[in-house]
């Protein structure tokens, strides 16, 4: 655990101009409210709120959602469902500025955040939506369940005339301004979004899921039980799915491959 924590801090201090810092926050257990890259790139988070440096961690430096599995390809397309302030869209479009990222926040103060964080870092690459991923088109409200940035969970309520706009797998190929027809395929999607993707993929057809080259998602067994089992059944038929638990009980990283892509 001691070397664990020494090669955090080293990483934190190598990859931020504000790292030591995060490594001063880190250690008292206070929010950041800002990470500064080497090169004068800012990402804000809002202010008293945890949940950037977890963000930093997992995106920067553990690379949870990409290690051994994917990098980003020239024109490829990228989709980071529950992007927070930005981090991983801005880390995937720090790697090629030739690849098309489209970041969807459904909570109203932390894409407030992404636009700012993608207005500084990389406009041209990275689209922010203001929309969130269920079962189907419809609005929905998003509830705070702790003092993280992170923890948000979307409540579907197909009676509200206002409200979060919510949309299924399929919308995001429409929603991907491409030109009639959209696009055919996604080539990554990241998603996170704390419980609401076993709505999202629950009634997704084997059509709409081969349409996705690659899936990486943190999984919430712990807020709704049931969900990994779930996501394992409804994507067998089109992709090959490896699962890495994280220490936290009932949460960890689903990888999904379609049987096709090398």
């Amino acid at each position: 655990m001691y070397v664990k924590s020494i090669l955090v801090m080293a990483a934190l201090l190598v990859r931020f101009r504000n790292g030591w810092t995060l490594v001063q926050n880190m250690r008292a257990g206070r929010p950041c409210d800002e990470a500064m890259l080497w090169d004068g790139t800012r990402i804000a988070h809002p202010e008293g709120r945890a949940g950037l440096l977890e963000a930093l961690l997992e995106v920067w430096l553990d690379q949870v959602y990409t290690t051994g599995f994917y990098r980003p390809g020239d024109r490829d397309v990228i989709v980071d469902a529950g992007a927070n302030v930005g981090v991983f869209a801005i880390s995937m479009a720090r790697q090629n500025r030739l690849c098309r990222v489209i970041a969807l926040e459904p909570f109203a103060e932390n894409f407030k955040y992404l636009q700012k964080n993608v207005r500084h870092a990389c406009p041209e690459t990275i689209t922010c939506r203001e929309v969130a991923l269920g079962a189907g088109f419809g609005k929905g409200q998003m509830q705070a369940t702790g003092s993280r940035s992170l923890d948000h969970v979307l409540e579907v309520n197909l009676a509200l005339a206002e409200g979060t706009p919510v949309i299924p797998l399929a919308g995001l190929f429409s929603l991907i301004e491409a030109g009639p027809p959209g696009i055919g395929e996604i080539d990554f999607l990241k998603v996170d979004i704390e419980g609401s993707e076993r709505d999202a993929f629950a009634g997704a057809s084997p059509e709409v899921l081969s349409r996705f080259k690659r899936i990486a998602m943190e999984y919430h067994d712990r807020i709704v039980p049931g969900t990994l089992d779930l996501l394992r059944r409804v994507l067998s038929s089109t992709h090959e799915v490896t699962v890495r638990p994280s220490k936290m009980e009932g949460c960890g990283i689903l990888l999904a491959r379609r049987r096709d892509v090398a």
